[in-house]
């Protein structure tokens, strides 16, 4: 019950804010851009993810999903082709330690 009190009488929450990194806004239009031909469910919830996202890695980490949606209403090879159209974006953001496999 005390640490309850505590925490009723607490400071409140404040949120920090931060503005988006340089360049992060362009890769975001970008990654919409491949998805402007597709609809539905998933495509909608994919979008609020790309708006949402704060950061480039974020960003870089919605590629899968994005594939699985356009190869989904379009074919695997034209997904490719726009997934693959995004790496160049991404170079200008990311170390290039992210942007390959090992």
């Amino acid at each position: 019950m005390a640490s309850w009190t505590q925490w009723l009488h607490s400071a409140p929450f404040e949120w920090q804010f931060r503005p988006p990194q340089p360049g992060v806004e362009s890769v975001r239009e970008l990654l919409l851009s491949v998805l402007e031909d597709c609809g539905g469910f998933e495509c909608d919830r994919l979008r609020w993810r790309v708006h949402t996202a704060e950061c480039a890695q974020e960003l870089w980490l919605l590629r899968d999903a994005t594939f699985q949606v356009v190869a989904s209403q379009h074919c695997q090879a034209q997904a490719a082709q726009r997934i693959n159209a995004l790496v160049p974006a991404f170079r200008r953001l990311l170390p290039d330690r992210l942007l390959h496999r090992v």
